[in-house]
C-alpha cells in the first residue's frame, strides 16, 4: 500500500511538473521552423509546431506514468488475498451457525 501512497501522491505530481518545466524549457533550435511554402500562415506553422514539440514531451514524460498504471493493474494472489478470502468464509459459516443456533429445536 505504501507504493501506492508514494506513486499517487509524489509521483504523478512530480510528473506534471516536470512536464510544465519541459514546456517552457523547449530548446532554441527546436523552435526554428523549417522552410514552407509563403502561403501558409506563419501562426498555422507556429501552432503546428509547438503541438509537435509538445505531443513528444508529453510521450516522453508519461511512458514512465503509463508504465507504472500497467504494473499496478497487475493483480497477483497474495497471502493477504488468501487469508481474506478464508476469513470470508469462516465469517459466512459463524453466521449460519448462529442462527442455527437461535432456531427452535424440533424434538
Amino acid at each position: 500500500m505504501r507504493e501506492i501512497w508514494w506513486c499517487r501522491n509524489l509521483c504523478i505530481p512530480g510528473v506534471f511538473l516536470i512536464l510544465i518545466i519541459g514546456i517552457f524549457t523547449v530548446p532554441a533550435v527546436a523552435a526554428t521552423p523549417a522552410p514552407m511554402a509563403p502561403e501558409i500562415k506563419a501562426a498555422a506553422v507556429d501552432r503546428q509546431m509547438l503541438e509537435e514539440v509538445v505531443n513528444k514531451a508529453l510521450e516522453r514524460q508519461l511512458a514512465p506514468v503509463k508504465e507504472m498504471l500497467t504494473d499496478l493493474t497487475i493483480h497477483r494472489t497474495s497471502l493477504t488475498d488468501i487469508l481474506g478470502g478464508i476469513g470470508y468464509i469462516m465469517g459466512f459459516f459463524g453466521l449460519w451457525a448462529f442462527f442455527q443456533s437461535k432456531r427452535p429445536r424440533k424434538s
